[in-house]
């Protein structure tokens, strides 16, 4: 960095800010040393994650039920596809829903949620597009949806949060645009924290990003609880730009398997 447009050299800006903070120590020479970790080390990272996850899973599926519960979302904890099912179809009920959105995952597979809601009326289709008209088709169909339901890649119990990975052909607008949005997590799902995730990711990345193997896609859809927005007064509006209620079904047996 070079301070040239101001007359400042960077070092002297960087003392200065230094200076203000009331610190001395000069930065790293290394600031992150896990980004210069080989394969082998993020392997090992990652292997460890998950060994502690599947020991810790009963407490991060009770822990990430609270911390949901805190970040606004409703949380309903289902034994199997039957009562995720019924819980789906009952909520779509109560809200009058007749069109219903859901994203291209394989815990669809398992939990056919568009079979469940025809049977009261209501139609789930896949938001899933190839081509610029379809994008925009499936953009006035989600704008007319009562409700988005999604799987979940991942959920953190640390912060509550649901994350859907970019897929081709899959509109990240189905978790966004209807107003309600529910998420259905597998115990599988569940990382205990944000650390875990990104040493996940990270060998993700090397084993298939890196190596011109697999796209990684260029962000990650975090949902943390309903849409919350503040104006100028700090008022807190739920629902202005996202659904205004946010469900997450947690899967206590597994039954589903990957999503």
């Amino acid at each position: 960095m070079n301070m040239v447009n101001l007359g400042i050299p960077s070092s002297d800006f960087l003392a200065s800010v230094r200076e203000a903070l009331g610190r001395e120590d000069a930065p790293p020479a290394d600031p992150y040393a896990p980004l210069q970790d080989d394969l082998d080390a993020i392997e090992e990272r990652a292997s460890s994650a998950r060994q502690r996850i599947a020991g810790e899973l009963p407490n991060l599926m009770d822990s990430l039920a609270r911390t949901a519960a805190l970040r606004g979302w409703n949380v309903e904890r289902c034994g199997g596809v039957e009562e995720t099912l019924d819980y789906v179809v009952s909520l779509a009920g109560r809200l009058g829903v007749v069109s219903a959105a859901r994203s291209d995952q394989p815990v669809f597979e398992a939990i056919p949620v568009d079979a469940a809601l025809a049977g009261i009326g209501a139609m789930c289709w896949p938001a899933i597009y190839e081509g610029a008209d379809a994008r925009e088709t499936v953009r006035r169909r989600l704008a007319e949806s009562g409700m988005g339901i999604t799987g979940a890649d991942y959920a953190i119990a640390e912060t509550g949060s649901v994350i859907v990975l970019p897929r081709k052909g899959l509109s990240r607008l189905v978790s966004v645009v209807p107003p309600v949005h529910v998420a259905i997590v597998s115990p599988q799902d569940v990382l205990g924290t944000l650390d875990d995730l990104f040493a996940l990711r990270r060998l993700e990345f090397h084993r298939n990003g890196a190596s011109g193997n697999g796209d990684m896609g260029s962000y990650l859809n975090f949902i943390t609880g309903p849409s919350r927005t503040a104006d100028i007064e700090q008022t807190i509006v739920v629902g202005v730009h996202g659904p205004r209620e946010v469900h997450m079904v947690l899967l206590d047996d597994g039954s589903t398997g990957s999503s």
